[in-house]
């Protein structure tokens, strides 16, 4: 059964019900890693995306409208801009098995993206390549 704990990341625009809509809706799901998509029913709000960029029907983000910093918590520098985040109606939630559960890793409004360029999780030249490009099109909401 899904749980979330500690280690869940749940700070991107998620409220107490985006939460238990995402608990309801893999609450049978298999026990595995895996990336999924979800649908925000009507009753709900929209959930803010701060991702800019072709993966969202925008022109691609240029170095001009960028800078690199650190979002939160994290180490990794992310490629940001000034643009608003917008509300959109699908949550893609990342679950897998950690310390013996299954957990929420994280959820966010919008798409999928690669990892971004510096993460340390990006173990081949492949994911790298794909990281890059994808990022030096995208950028994130301050």
């Amino acid at each position: 059964m899904l749980s979330i704990t500690s280690d869940s990341h749940t700070d991107h625009n998620l409220n107490a019900d985006h939460l238990a809509f995402i608990l309801a809706s893999l609450a049978s799901a298999p026990e595995a890693f895996a990336i999924v998509a979800l649908t925000v029913p009507g009753e709900l709000p929209g959930v803010g995306c701060g991702l800019h960029g072709p993966a969202m029907g925008d022109e691609p983000i240029g170095d001009a409208e960028c800078h690199m910093g650190v979002r939160g918590g994290r180490t990794v520098p992310s490629r940001l801009c000034s643009r608003t985040p917008r509300l959109v109606r699908t949550i893609t939630a990342i679950v897998g098995m950690h310390e013996g559960r299954f957990i929420l890793y994280t959820a966010f409004g919008g798409p999928a993206a690669p990892r971004e360029p510096g993460d340390p999780g990006l173990a081949t030249d492949a994911l790298r390549a794909e990281s890059a490009a994808f990022w030096s099109q995208h950028a994130l909401s301050e």
